[in-house]
């Protein structure tokens, strides 16, 4: 297979640390593949060891983030603040022909750095278990992660069973293409690094005839370094004499040291530190051992099978796919009585290690070095599918009467770089049936959910995993488009504004009740012209000085809304939420005209919140504020006055709707004062909160048919009425 590059196209790398590991030997010996085709840069967002930037091609040019200037701050959109920080720096300011990210997990700061880098193609590594506690991280990890698997194109996994194995952590992992690429093998020494591989006296071994067993591995936990010291003392015990040298060095040396003095094995068990060339010591070797309890897929085993030495190793990612056990090599399980049983038998049994090393002669475990290259090249080079420019997803859950004309609103679209996805939520009414009836158009999707996830969380899974435009449009599924021509005009009132950082163009749209109860009526942005571009911070005074804000009517960047974690707060404003914070992130473009038709049929999402709902639904707008103000993108004196009137117009709108049901209790305007309280008590001082208050001051008295009211009245105890005493 003969792959062509054009020349010298530029590649990046990406790391969260190149430090002496794994997925720092992965990148390093890709990269060294790599350069006589490619010009590379290496961005490093974490800790490098200067041993491994010297082995480094000549060609590379490397880039670091400060590690000091980051906080460990478990805030995704400060994270991202330092991200974008950073986007002077020439990885940011290139456009890359691809970009191989052989480790970010979980570091945010790489995963969004992946998210931010401009580049054809992005392929992500997987090489380790980072993802396995997946589940258990905070919201703003996951949603980095999120935003690194979705931009990634190419899941490159070391093993299959290490993509099963993470993909049954991480569902969005299982949903993204992938393909095995075992980690490449480097044997022969180069006259390039022949500056770190001068360890060419062999091992301290030579001439003896006691046997030898290896390890080449990280002083780390996970490797169990110190198990493989209680295995020898343990079958030195018992008889079975032979000397164990470790090659590596890590956290755990220290506590190693002590162990090997306390147990009186110091001149049997060595830690020999790490070697250049490790190539001598595994062919002079007689069993290599790798007891670790977690790899990707070991790439020191991959180099000791193609030297032919016998081999035994626990059960980790990988291994069935180079050893076939019992033939080539030993697998064992991960338990101490097991491997010490393994390692003894293929000790003493000189047989079975020549029958290993005849089947390794004619099966070697890895193909040949330039075909690997070939593969990760054709990779590099495939040809990338158009995506759409646009994308109008329709969430819907049991709205059959209503989801067939948002769906004809969307196609009626004279855009034409666009696709329609339908998001049901697992609907239980006709919803599937209407909806699929449109399936024979090619820009149109239809995707059911297995389980009903939720409002906020079927956003989220819209916009992060099955939207591929560079736009989106969010619709709901009650909602539709009444101008054909809307996301047409949107989309070019964006590029008049092209070389700004514009994120989102919002229009307005008309309220409209089915039920004849009100009249319709329009709900536009109070501005003088066609429309008006802003800075965040003037989008935010805006809409907290107009209360101007519509969801179905928003054009906004796709890539920029996942990073920026839109769609992550599950409350009922989680829309108006995302986009005041997204609106931080740059510009907005007002438009002074109608999209389409919000329906109100009366149980819409914010006519059945509850009390205990409404504080976290207002407190956003004050969180944001201060985001602002932190940010010096405005003061707090400049904003207080609109976000006071908002949030007390919130508080009486959200009030209104709740205490205006029919069915609540005597001590809703109780509960209502304690969420106001809880989030500003100043907030009592505005007078139209106070006249919406007094509307339902009629449910007041009602409470005096309690019985510990009287209680209260007649000295501060509850006590029964008379009339309640037999």
């Amino acid at each position: 297979m003969v792959v062509t590059t054009q020349p010298r196209h530029r590649i990046l790398f990406l790391a969260q640390e190149f430090m002496a590991g794994g997925a720092a030997f992965l990148a390093l010996r890709h990269m060294q593949r790599l350069a006589p085709d490619y010009a590379i840069d290496l961005l490093v967002t974490g800790p490098c060891a200067d041993e491994m930037l010297r082995q480094l091609p000549q060609q590379v040019s490397i880039f670091t983030l400060d590690a000091q200037s980051w906080r460990a701050d478990v805030n995704a959109l400060w994270c991202l603040d330092l991200v974008l920080a950073a986007r002077a720096s020439p990885p940011f300011q290139r456009a890359y022909h691809a970009l191989l990210a052989t480790s970010v997990f979980p570091s945010r700061r790489a995963c969004l750095a992946m998210s931010l880098v401009q580049a054809r193609r992005k392929l992500l590594f997987l090489v380790d278990e980072r993802l396995a506690r997946y589940p258990q991280r905070l919201l703003p990890e996951r949603s980095a992660i999120e935003c690194a698997l979705l931009s990634a194109d190419l899941i490159l996994p070391v093993s299959a069973r290490l993509w099963q194995h993470m993909a049954q952590q991480c569902p969005m992992l299982a949903r993204r293409p992938w393909q095995v690429l075992h980690p490449p093998v480097e044997l022969a020494l180069s006259e390039a690094h022949a500056d770190v591989a001068m360890d060419i006296s062999g091992p301290p071994w030579l001439g003896s005839n006691r046997p030898v067993v290896l390890t080449v591995a990280r002083l780390s936990t996970e490797k169990q370094i110190l198990q493989c010291l209680q295995i020898h003392h343990r079958l030195r015990q018992g008889g079975v004499d032979f000397d164990w040298y470790v090659l590596g060095e890590g956290p755990e040396q220290a506590r190693l040291q002590a162990e090997i003095v306390a147990l009186r094995m110091s001149d049997v068990f060595f830690l020999s530190g790490v070697r250049g060339n490790v190539v001598p010591w595994m062919q002079q070797c007689t069993v290599f051992a790798l007891f670790s309890a977690s790899e990707g897929c070991p790439t020191v085993v991959i180099e000791a099978l193609t030297l032919g030495c016998p081999v035994i190793v626990t059960d980790v990612n990988g291994v069935d796919e180079l050893i076939d056990n019992g033939r080539t090599g030993l697998i064992v399980p991960n338990e101490m009585s097991a491997m010490a049983a393994g390692l003894s038998r293929l000790l003493l049994d000189g047989g079975l290690r020549a029958q290993f090393r005849c089947a390794l002669a004619g099966d070697p475990p890895v193909s040949d070095p330039a075909q690997e290259r070939a593969r990760l090249i054709a990779q590099i080079e495939v040809a990338m599918p158009t995506a759409p420019t646009v994308s109008i997803l329709i969430p819907t859950y049991n709205q059959a009467q209503y989801i067939g004309q948002a769906i004809r609103s969307a196609l009626m679209q004279d855009f034409a770089s666009l696709e329609v996805l339908v998001l049901d939520d697992a609907s239980t009414d006709q919803t599937a049936v209407l909806a699929r009836q449109w399936d024979s158009d090619p820009r149109f999707r239809y995707i059911c959910n297995e389980r009903n996830l939720g409002r906020v969380a079927n956003y989220r899974r819209a916009l992060v995993e099955h939207a591929r435009g560079e736009w989106v449009l969010m619709l709901d599924g009650d909602d539709y488009l009444t101008d054909a021509g809307f996301v047409s005009y949107a989309w070019q009132a964006l590029q008049r504004h092209a070389g700004r950082s514009v994120l989102f163009a919002q229009a307005g749209h008309r309220a409209t009740y089915p039920s004849g109860t009100r009249p319709d009526v329009d709900i536009l942005p109070p501005i003088v012209g066609a429309e008006q571009l802003m800075s965040g911070a003037q989008y935010l005074k805006f809409v907290y000085e107009t209360g101007f804000f519509t969801h179905l009517g928003t054009l906004y960047h796709r890539r920029t809304a996942i990073t920026n974690g839109c769609y992550s707060a599950d409350i009922s404003s989680s829309d108006m939420d995302s986009f005041l914070r997204l609106a931080l992130e740059g510009e907005v473009l007002v438009l002074n005209t109608i999209a389409g038709c919000w329906v109100q049929h009366g149980t819409n999402t914010s006519r059945h919140l509850p009390a205990n709902k409404i504080a976290a639904n207002v407190r956003i707008f004050r969180q944001i504020a201060l985001m602002a103000v932190q940010r010096g993108l405005t003061s707090m004196a400049h904003i207080e006055g609109p976000l006071s009137r908002y949030e007390a117009h919130t508080f009486a709108y959200l009030f209104g709707q709740t205490l205006g049901r029919a069915a609540h209790g005597p001590l809703a305007p109780l509960r209502m004062l304690a969420v106001l309280l809880s989030v500003d008590p100043r907030l009592l001082l505005n007078r139209h909160l106070l006249s919406v208050c007094r509307r339902h001051l009629p449910s007041v008295p009602r409470l005096l048919m309690h019985r510990w009211i009287p209680g209260i009245k007649q000295g501060g105890k509850s006590r029964k009425r008379r009339d309640d005493v037999p």
